[in-house]
């Protein structure tokens, strides 16, 4: 099967002080909307998106000796129909900075996404590479937790040194829950990067222990790497699972390379990804996906683009060519 999309979208970022007397407190946010019309070689339909469009307030206060607290709330806006606003929570904390480093308590990205998110070309576009990193593409199974966020988490950021920075990032229970008496449901997701003038190298490993009856634990680890050479920009991405949903020898290997070039106010970019089959379940679940796009800067804060992507899946999977991006 495959699944075609065409999109044309604006994207419009807006930030403010929230008062003009307070300028560490910040309103900021973002609207992205698209026409994306859908094609899976059946049927085909127009719609209109909202991408991950977002609204947020955040601050710091400076406590003396280099340290300051911080803070950040943020939400969705869905723009494309009524009642779909402020639904679900994004990057929401309240942490402490300084020489030693971040610290923060809440509900926010972990390393793991922050990887992918950093070399997807098309994030929360069309050919986001979620579609075959986030979602597992085997008929009745759902998506993994690699691309979400953190429930109930603490995390710790390095400072840089020399370009190097560490992330440690824990989950008491990943699953949603509140106050509970054990913590079986518990994650980790660890990160190191290296970023040097043109130069960026990041890897993660991430374990997310799991409850459902009959089922063990999960893993993923990552590797990446950018590189700008003037106005071309180059990215790669390796992505091993291991076990995924708890299923022993259930293991997917998902790779992709993307490059984009700046032209004046605009950027043409393309990326290709491959999924292998999942181990241990039934043959041809593999897929692979590639988009091309032209992004286009009418200012500094709003971008106009047309993307195009494309996802050819084997006869066991159903990967889509849209399903993986989001908040």
């Amino acid at each position: 099967m495959m699944k075609k999309i065409l999109a044309a979208a604006i994207v419009s970022a807006f930030a403010a002080p929230a008062f003009a007397a307070t300028a560490n407190v910040d309103v900021y946010g973002n609207l992205h909307m698209s026409v994306d019309v859908l094609d899976n070689g059946v049927d085909s339909a127009t719609n209109i998106s909202s991408n991950a469009s977002s609204f947020g307030i955040k601050g710091a206060e400076d406590l003396g000796g280099g340290m300051a607290a911080i803070w950040q709330v943020e939400t969705n806006l869905g723009g494309e129909r009524r009642g779909n606003s402020f639904s679900s929570a994004r990057d929401t904390f309240v942490g402490l900075k300084g020489g030693f480093g971040t610290v923060r308590l809440g509900y926010f990205n972990t390393p793991t996404k922050q990887l992918s998110r950093k070399l997807d070309l098309f994030n929360n576009k069309i050919g986001d590479t979620r579609n075959l990193l986030r979602t597992n593409g085997t008929t009745g199974t759902g998506n993994n937790s690699w691309e979400e966020r953190f429930d109930n988490g603490i995390r710790y950021d390095t400072p840089s040194f020399g370009g190097f920075t560490a992330n440690v990032h824990y989950s008491t229970n990943m699953d949603g829950a509140g106050t509970t008496t054990t913590n079986d449901n518990d994650a980790y997701s660890l990160g190191a990067n290296y970023a040097n003038g043109p130069l960026f190298v990041g890897a993660t490993y991430q374990k997310n222990n799991l409850t459902t009856p009959g089922t063990g634990d999960e893993t993923n680890w990552r590797l990446g790497v950018g590189f700008n050479i003037a106005d071309l920009k180059l990215v790669a991405l390796y992505s091993k699972s291991e076990d995924q949903r708890g299923v022993n020898g259930a293991d997917r290997d998902v790779w992709g390379v993307g490059a984009g070039y700046k032209l004046g106010n605009g950027e043409i970019k393309a990326q290709y990804y491959k999924a292998s089959d999942e181990d241990g379940s039934a043959a041809e679940t593999g897929a692979k996906m590639f988009a091309v796009g032209y992004d286009y800067n009418l200012s500094k804060r709003t971008t106009a683009y047309v993307a195009y992507s494309k996802t050819k899946n084997d006869s066991g999977a159903q990967f889509s060519a849209m399903g993986g991006g989001g908040h």
